[in-house]
């Protein structure tokens, strides 16, 4: 602000043409000669004040870019990037731009980046994604905080939406209700909670039903169902509960409206939703001869899918390695592959064991023993078949060339955990195994040491249910 003296006491007229005004009562007479219309004479008792505080701050700002420039000193803060740049590109280096195209989060990219809407619950729900996992990564509890503020916001956001029809029917809406499923998983990791609230996943199923069976004419809604199977199924093995009801209808609805089920993960899926039922008949006490023959038939089901798996070369099948620097470990096309191939192993695991338990159950005479033995026998040899194969996965190779952060080391660490969890006579493998899960343990992120230290110490009661620990570690998808 710029004190600039007190007004002149002349028209404005006279001190434009710089002629002197008599300054007459009614209008000054140089304006009346001039045929001119008086303006009339400021106030005497008022003050300029003139305000240049853009203009200031402008010549401020010029002058400091100019001594910056020719200075050595280092590079301004403001050009750094802001947490949520860091975390944005943390998530989408890990979760998209890593990921196969058919993962939940690069099916982001129909979305991103948002448009401009009304009610911004799916940019908000994002960002607050996006901060939970570089909080989980780093150990950054600051960034929790504003993840959960922002869930907040979005929380209330999803409640005004669900009161205006058209934005019920929307897929926006409907894929923010499935990050917001994400989000409580990657929030409650270091929670004592062994499973986390699931309102989302009921609300995303009711979402689901609302829009009618219109939805699947297009390509987005077929795999939107996909991904809520997948997180549906995966909550319902951690709780022991019952697939929802809802879901087999919507599923049922996706049948009658002719959508593709050839892929491999809708296969997938399929044999894991019978996985369930098949664990719900082991709980509710079903006989075990249904249950090891339904076992079997699905074992057998996973066996033949997983030939439409990527080709790897096998060192427990192939004993002569081909490079000697390879010798002792399997060779992977990639990580993704990798993965793949171990989540098959884990669920076969999981149905070779329900064999065995259920076999010791059978009521047999003594002439049935030695089919029992043998099938007994055939179990235990292709669980260990199967550990095998888990640890043979983790060559130095795929190790080193992982940063701690990386998505396949922490679920790679699950994979060791479930084939621990068997209690198999695995012989000279056994110290390879625990070799291993310390040596993954050491370079899992900073947020998720306590889950680590869990998995490392867990008892034999605390590993009964290994899904439980899947969804408090697994951090990835479970992918096919």
């Amino acid at each position: 602000m710029v004190y600039r003296g007190r007004p002149s006491k002349s028209c404005r007229q006279c001190r434009k043409r710089d002629i002197k005004c008599d300054k007459k009562k009614d209008g000054c007479s140089q304006c009346s000669r001039a045929g001119l219309s008086c303006p009339g004479y400021h106030n005497p008792k008022d003050l300029i004040i003139l305000d240049e505080s853009d203009a200031t701050i402008k010549r401020v700002s010029v002058n400091q870019t100019i001594r910056q420039s020719s200075s050595p000193n280092p590079l301004s803060i403001r050009l750094l990037p802001t947490v949520m740049q860091r975390a944005k590109g943390l998530y989408i280096s890990q979760y998209v731009g890593a990921m196969p195209a058919t993962s939940i989060f690069c099916f982001m990219q129909i979305f991103y980046p948002p448009m401009i809407h009304d009610i911004p619950i799916l940019e908000t729900v994002t960002r607050a994604v996006f901060m939970v996992n570089f909080s989980l990564s780093h150990g950054c509890h600051a960034a929790l905080h504003h993840a959960r503020a922002m869930y907040g916001s979005a929380l209330r956001m999803t409640r005004k939406a669900l009161q205006i029809p058209d934005e019920v029917m929307l897929d926006r809406t409907l894929f923010s209700v499935i990050l917001m499923c994400v989000f409580e998983r990657l929030a409650s990791f270091e929670s004592d909670e062994s499973v986390v609230p699931r309102s989302h996943l009921s609300g995303a199923c009711e979402l689901m039903s609302l829009r009618g069976t219109g939805q699947f004419a297009d390509k987005y809604s077929p795999t939107m169902l996909l991904h809520l199977t997948e997180l549906v199924v995966l909550d319902c093995l951690a709780r022991g509960s019952a697939i929802p009801l809802q879901l087999l209808s919507l599923r049922r609805m996706a049948l009658d409206n002719a959508v593709d089920t050839s892929s491999l993960k809708w296969k997938f899926w399929d044999i894991m939703l019978r996985y369930v039922q098949l664990e719900n008949s082991v709980t509710s006490g079903h006989r075990s001869e249904e249950v090891i023959l339904r076992a079997e038939q699905l074992d057998l089901e996973l066996e033949e899918l997983a030939c439409w798996l990527p080709a790897f070369v096998s060192r427990r099948q192939s004993p002569m390695p081909l490079n000697m620097s390879f010798a002792g470990t399997d060779i992977y096309p990639d990580c993704k592959s990798l993965t793949n191939w171990n989540n098959f192993r884990v669920v076969r695991l999981l149905l070779a064991r329900i064999v065995r338990e259920q076999g010791t159950r059978l009521p047999v005479s003594s002439a049935d023993h030695t089919s029992l033995d043998n099938m007994l026998y055939e179990s235990n040899r292709k669980a260990v078949d199967l550990t095998s194969d888990i640890l043979y996965s983790c060559s130095s190779e795929v190790l080193s060339s992982q940063q701690p952060c990386d998505l396949s080391l922490n679920t790679l660490l699950w994979h060791l955990y479930v084939a621990k969890t068997q209690e198999l006579p695995l012989g000279h493998l056994e110290s390879s195994l625990h070799d291993q899960m310390l040596r993954l343990s050491t370079i899992q992120a900073p947020g998720q040491r306590a889950t680590v230290k869990k998995i490392l110490t867990s008892s034999a009661e605390d590993s009964r249910n290994v899904w439980r620990m899947w969804l408090k570690f697994g951090r990835n998808e479970f992918l096919i």
